[in-house]
């Protein structure tokens, strides 16, 4: 099945929630939102909006590579938060890293092994489909090369409920080249978050990448965290449907 086209609530081009749930609707985008901890998921579910997926937006702050236990405890209870909240909007998905920042704990690999594994029955029993992003060393110090994500993902060895997410955005800023690795890639992906270096807008020309998928995402996600006018935003929404049969055209 083609994957749907789903986009960072947070980086569409209007100022509130409303505008936003509006342009999403019109230009019959699905959405990802973030669950910073305290996310008021009601105005989504009257919306009748598709919801791609729920970031674990909070691991950012406390997560499994953290060196501080209660943290990591923290991270725990906000993955489970996250994927209640899924539940209750039907989301198929969620979105999870290792860690953020340069104070990491030892055994960085046994520690997100352990962490996930935790998770796994609960995602199970929701029927919820956990993505762990690799991000690039600009984000952390420890668990950013994308084939070790692979190899926990496949450690973990739940396939219906771990899986990969690649963010191009990441992979760029780590300094590899897309051509290149996409084709190479073998391990189960969900999503294919599209993002320039930088966290700048994808480029319009996206053939090069999209056509060199060696796996079919569910999802492709647009994200960024520069800012984009309106018109910016149509031009590549257009783009991408122009390059890629997607499932909500």
């Amino acid at each position: 099945m083609p994957p749907i086209l789903a986009y960072n609530e947070s980086s569409l081009p209007a100022s509130s929630l409303d505008e936003r749930l509006q342009l999403a609707a019109q230009h019959h985008l699905a959405l990802e939102i973030a669950n910073s901890g305290n996310l008021d998921w009601e105005p989504y579910l009257k919306a009748n909006i598709p919801i791609a997926a729920v970031q674990a937006y909070a691991m950012h702050d406390v997560h499994p590579l953290h060196p501080d236990a209660q943290h990591r405890q923290q991270a725990l209870h906000h993955v489970h938060q996250t994927l209640e909240i899924a539940a209750q909007l039907q989301v198929p998905r969620i979105v999870t890293v290792c860690g953020f920042g340069s104070d990491v704990v030892d055994s960085p690999f046994e520690r997100c092994l352990d962490f996930f594994s935790h998770c796994a029955a609960k995602a199970k029993a929701l029927g919820i489909k956990i993505m762990i992003e690799p991000l690039s060393p600009r984000r952390c110090e420890a668990m950013t090369e994308p084939y070790r994500i692979g190899q926990l993902v496949d450690t973990l060895a739940e396939p219906e409920v771990f899986t990969t997410l690649l963010d191009t955005g990441h992979l760029l800023d780590s300094g590899y080249d897309l051509e290149a690795f996409l084709p190479n890639w073998p391990f189960p992906t969900e999503e294919l978050q599209l993002k320039g270096p930088h966290s700048t807008p994808p480029d319009f020309s996206l053939r090069p990448w999209l056509m060199q998928l060696p796996f079919q995402p569910a999802v492709l996600c647009v994200e960024h965290r520069q800012p984009i006018t309106l018109s910016e935003f149509e031009q590549l929404i257009s783009a991408i449907r122009l390059e890629f049969p997607l499932n909500n055209d």
